[in-house]
């Protein structure tokens, strides 16, 4: 099959983004079943139908957002497999998503082709407590040391994408209220042309919180959070062949909190958070080939306050400049590749990355499907270093009315030292602590997924990761240093999706984790059991019930001591009054559990909240 051609038929935010717009407008009531022609971009940086990825993927479209209803995306992501979250006292409070046990910074996040990071942060991962759940149209995970293309560490890839129109224009408003004094509002447009497609959206969210840290005994305050984003994408088929995209995002956030200061400890504490990220590009599509040439900046700040007086600040931006492109070598044959370049800053210090990078990519008899690809980055501050990765899957048709496909891929990764823990060191003055160095993944993946005519999904996957040179932070005296040896994360995976009627569908599933540090002894925040079981059930064309009750279980904090098991039930419901107006209620945490997440910081209690949606 040619994998160039393909690679348009889906204009998610791909690398190379396709010049006719396409989405899926279904109602959010129609939650799609994955089957062999589903489409995914994140594993090639190209579309591909699931019959060809060998990789582990996730994907949440916007019926499984909507039906989920929360704000924050990080909290729809507690039901995918393998993602744990950890939560220290509310919303847009600081927040770490971990997949397959690996920690946060390792997964990069993009939202519409742009990077998120930040590279001001201790190890320079994405705050993903600022990502609101408004006008999202489809979010893939790319699960594990598989994002060579990206030259993304252990976690993998969160591929963000928002809404698109496939023809026409659509405008949405909605507002929001409910429990914790907490208030969204959200109002967007997109549009589409022959020539022409654009997207603008403006999200407001407030809530009052609950205070945040169990030890703030004294005061025991609300903890607020506000945040304002503004998103923007635009368009321009200038040709059949050329096409020019530009996004634009900014985020603008507040939060309070406890327990800061020095050597005193105060509970008056509050944060900003801003950023800003653009990026524009030009696409050339050929009839053997594809490519595009990328600019990206994204220029972040952050800013901490100690009873109303800044106790911390710091600012930075990563620019990057990408070229990628993807040619036909035959109807069966296709390589995919790319050059790029980082620029990190914060403040004074800077630090420069090249990279290059192909993948080849084959099929014999639309049967066997597998890749092999290289990546060779040049560090300024830590010279080169190579990465690949191989994949391969099996396609077994006519298995008990329905498909199975069999799939492995082996993946390798790096990440340099960040520019705060290199300063961090270089601070303390002592020369004992020598250099730090690049840490080193790899992980396999083995699976076999069941594909039963769009009424039955089934996925198992075998996991083995290992980081090797693991950059810790020693708490005896309060430095960064690296023991030569290796953190491993390995385990299982088990996915379900079931059509059980037309009006019942029935989602499930589990992760078995099993955690080791350099020492032996398990890491930390890392539950080795995680489950998920959603019930969607549509009566009626215009009514919705979405049911998920999420498992935590066996993990330990990072004092040793054992964190809480918990199960804990959602559930909202959706009523269309008409082709216009749609009325939601959503309720959290039903059975009000107690249940702690990270010692000393509180969680929600049951709250319920109600919205209603415009769309026109």
């Amino acid at each position: 099959m040619n994998k160039t051609l393909l690679s348009w038929a889906v204009a998610s935010a791909a690398s190379v983004p396709a010049f006719a717009t396409t989405t899926d407008t279904a109602s959010v009531t129609e939650r799609a079943i994955p089957d062999l022609e589903t489409i995914i971009v994140v594993s090639s940086r190209q579309s591909e139908p699931l019959r060809q990825v060998a990789t582990s993927v996730s994907v949440l479209e916007e019926a499984d957002i909507k039906a989920r209803g929360f704000m924050s995306l990080a909290d729809v992501l507690r039901s995918v497999p393998s993602v744990s979250v950890s939560n220290s006292g509310g919303m847009g409070k600081v927040t770490t998503m971990r997949v397959r046990g690996e920690d946060g910074f390792r997964t990069l996040v993009r939202v519409d082709g742009v990077d998120i990071s930040d590279p001001t942060s201790t190890q320079g991962g994405a705050h993903i407590q600022h990502i609101l759940t408004n006008d999202l149209a489809r979010v893939e995970l790319l699960r594990g040391p598989q994002g060579m293309l990206y030259g993304a560490d252990a976690g993998g890839v969160l591929d963000i994408s928002t809404r698109r129109e496939e023809s026409g224009n659509r405008m949405t408003v909605n507002a929001e209220g409910g429990s914790f004094d907490s208030r969204r509002y959200n109002a967007s447009a997109g549009g589409s042309s022959d020539a022409l497609d654009y997207f603008v959206s403006a999200a407001k969210v407030h809530t009052a919180g609950f205070n945040t840290s169990s030890n703030d005994t004294e005061l025991r305050d609300e903890d607020g959070y506000n945040n304002q984003t503004l998103h923007a994408r635009a368009g321009w088929n200038l040709s059949e062949q050329w096409r020019l995209d530009a996004v634009l995002r900014d985020v603008d956030a507040t939060g309070e909190y406890d327990r800061c200061g020095w050597p005193v400890t105060q509970d008056q504490c509050s944060d900003a958070f801003r950023q800003k990220n653009a990026r524009v590009s030009l696409a050339h599509r050929g009839e053997g080939g594809q490519q595009e040439l990328s600019y990206s900046r994204a220029d972040l700040s952050r800013t901490s306050f100690t009873q109303g007086v800044a106790s911390y600040d710091t600012e930075g931006d990563i620019q990057k400049l990408n070229l990628n492109g993807s040619m036909a070598l035959s109807a069966s044959q296709g390589i995919v590749y790319g050059l790029a370049h980082r620029e990190d800053a914060v403040r004074d210090l800077k630090r420069d990355q090249w990279a290059v990078y192909s993948e080849y990519q084959g099929s014999f008899a639309e049967r066997v499907f597998f890749t092999f690809g290289l990546r060779h980055d040049d560090s300024a501050d830590f010279g080169s270093h190579n990465s690949f990765r191989a994949s391969s899957a099996y396609l077994i048709d006519q298995v008990a009315n329905g498909a199975i496909k069999l799939k492995a891929s082996y993946g390798t990764g790096f990440r340099a030292p960040s520019l705060f823990e290199i300063d961090y060191n270089r601070a303390q003055n002592n020369p004992a602590l020598g250099a730090l160095t690049p840490e080193e993944s790899r992980g396999v993946d083995l699976g076999i997924e069941y594909f039963g005519e769009n009424t039955l999904h089934l996925e198992l996957v075998l996991f083995d990761q290992i980081i090797d040179n693991e950059i810790e932070f020693d708490l005896r005296d309060y430095t960064y240093r690296q023991y030569g040896a290796e953190s491993q994360s390995r385990g299982v995976e088990v996915v379900g999706d079931f059509q059980l009627t037309d009006t019942l569908q029935l989602s499930a599933n589990y992760t078995y984790t099993d955690t080791e540090t350099a020492d032996n002894t398990p890491r930390p925040r890392r539950p080795k059991q995680l489950a998920n079981l959603g019930v969607s059930y549509q009566p009626h064309e215009r009514v919705s019930l979405a049911v998920n009750l999420r498992s935590s279980a066996d993990g330990v904090d990072i004092d040793g001591s054992r964190m809480d098991d918990y199960q804990v039930l959602d559930a909202s419901v959706r009523y269309g009054l008409n082709d216009v107006t749609t009325v939601y209620l959503r309720g959290e945490n039903l059975t009000d559990k107690d249940y702690v997440e990270i010692a000393g910081f509180n969680t929600a209690g049951a709250a319920a909240y109600a919205g209603v949606e415009f769309s026109f």
